[in-house]
């Protein structure tokens, strides 16, 4: 019982041999974990990009279908370039186009569109690893003529 009261008077206390080793730990794992959230953050943005030009294609789609005089490609594509421009993607990014516009009742009309989409912070990773820092969202929608 001599240690304790040692300690009492001012000696410092034992240090035990595992101190510091859960500093040493989650240095190590913080880096991964970092990667791992922002990952799911930036695949949850480009999920949503994804969406938001597919209803822009399903937008498109549904004007160019519709049996109307006054509608020409040009104000079709215009609709999907104003549906991008709504959700704060770059129009003039996006390629569409328009394939079985105005063409007897029944026959399917498709609007495609393809849109490069940059990562924001894991774009300079993926571009060391892979040479490339964007992907090409691609998608289409397909109704029949009214």
């Amino acid at each position: 019982m001599v240690r304790p009261r040692a300690w009492l008077r001012g000696a410092t206390p034992p240090v035990p041999a595992d101190a510091g080793q859960a500093l040493v730990e989650f240095a190590l794992v913080l880096p991964l974990l970092l990667v791992l959230v922002i990952a799911v953050f930036e695949f949850g943005r480009a999920w949503s990009a994804y969406q938001v030009i597919t209803d822009a294609a399903r937008e498109g789609a549904r004007n160019a279908v519709v049996v109307n005089p006054a509608i020409d490609s040009a104000y079709v594509v215009q609709r999907v370039r104003d549906a991008l421009a709504r959700a704060s993607l770059d129009p003039d990014n996006a390629s569409i186009s328009i394939s079985g516009f105005n063409e007897r009742t029944g026959t399917p009309a498709m609007v495609t569109i393809s849109y490069p989409y940059r990562f924001v912070l894991l774009g300079p990773l993926l571009g060391w690893a892979t040479d490339r820092s964007s992907i090409t969202l691609s998608t289409s929608f397909v109704m029949r003529n009214e």
